[in-house]
């Protein structure tokens, strides 16, 4: 079995209380997190197995184990298929690149001429944006920037601290989800980010896992000011933690004669070298 189940296995009982798991809290204690016994009971099997998996030396879960390593370590869905996936992966690094893009997704992204778009791959790599998407948030949205990394750049002012908190939330636990766990991009971004932020540090040892869907960011767009908008991000079919994220205002908000003038924009400087814009965040 390789290892990417067991470093998760170890992460996530490391990440819980005996509290959350409904466990009384011993005076003194001075393990982190749970400790494997407790998890194996809570699981239902023998402590023995659950050292094996952990260390990388168990033989393949059957789908019930699986199951009941989920409910164990409190897993919702998404958490509970992220740990049936890991568990078919080996310890060998992915042969495909997070830089190879998929047969059509830039297109994809193009033909959202009248809103911005843009596609990550599974290490939220920006890898294609169209020109609304670009105008929107220029110092974010870029090919070649990293969606989690400009978010801990960016955002680092007190007032908006509660929805840059939710925005870093949303991304390590989205980065969790797509990115395959053998990726050397996944644990250079990782590492770096730990090392350099104490902040993403503390959300990513949380271990969770959630892909990112819709959100109701707020945005701010010349000359309208901050405006709320809705964004619906999509897996793209038949690639590995791809997604594409599609912007739009609700009918009947400031949103809709904010997003009409962007487009506008970017059509006008569509083929022409714009001046570089301030930076305008993205706060979902």
């Amino acid at each position: 079995m390789g290892r990417p189940l067991a470093e998760f296995l170890r992460d996530r009982r490391e990440s819980l209380t005996p509290e959350q798991v409904g466990l009384p809290r011993e005076p003194r204690r001075r393990v982190r997190g749970l400790r494997r016994t407790e998890v194996a009971d809570l699981a239902g099997i023998s402590s023995d197995y659950y050292l094996r998996l952990e260390q990388g030396r168990g033989h393949q879960p059957s789908r019930q184990v699986l199951s009941a390593l989920g409910r164990a370590l409190l897993l919702d869905g998404p958490g509970e298929e992220y740990l049936h996936r890991i568990a078919d992966l080996s310890g060998d690094a992915p042969t495909s690149s997070e830089g190879d893009l998929p047969d059509g997704v830039a297109t994809l992204v193009e033909l959202y001429a009248d809103t911005p778009a843009y596609a990550l791959n599974g290490t939220l790599d920006v890898v294609a944006v169209n020109a609304p998407g670009r105008l929107l948030a220029p110092d974010q949205l870029r090919v070649g920037f990293n969606l989690l990394v400009s978010v801990f750049e960016h955002f680092p002012e007190p007032h908006s601290e509660p929805h840059w908190r939710r925005t870093a939330e949303t991304l390590a636990a989205a980065l969790r989800y797509y990115a395959d766990p053998r990726s050397p991009r996944l644990r250079a971004l990782v590492d770096g980010l730990s090392a350099s932020d104490p902040r993403f540090a503390a959300i990513w040892s949380r271990c969770e896992i959630r892909p990112h869907r819709s959100s109701w960011p707020m945005v701010h767009i010349e000359p309208h000011g901050w405006v709320s908008l809705r964004s619906e991000t999509l897996a793209v079919p038949g690639t590995s933690g791809y997604t594409v994220t599609v912007f739009f205002a609700e009918p009947r908000t400031p949103g809709v004669a904010a997003l009409r003038d962007l487009v506008a924009r970017a059509r006008a400087e569509e083929g022409v070298d714009a001046e570089p814009l301030a930076s305008i965040p993205i706060v979902p």
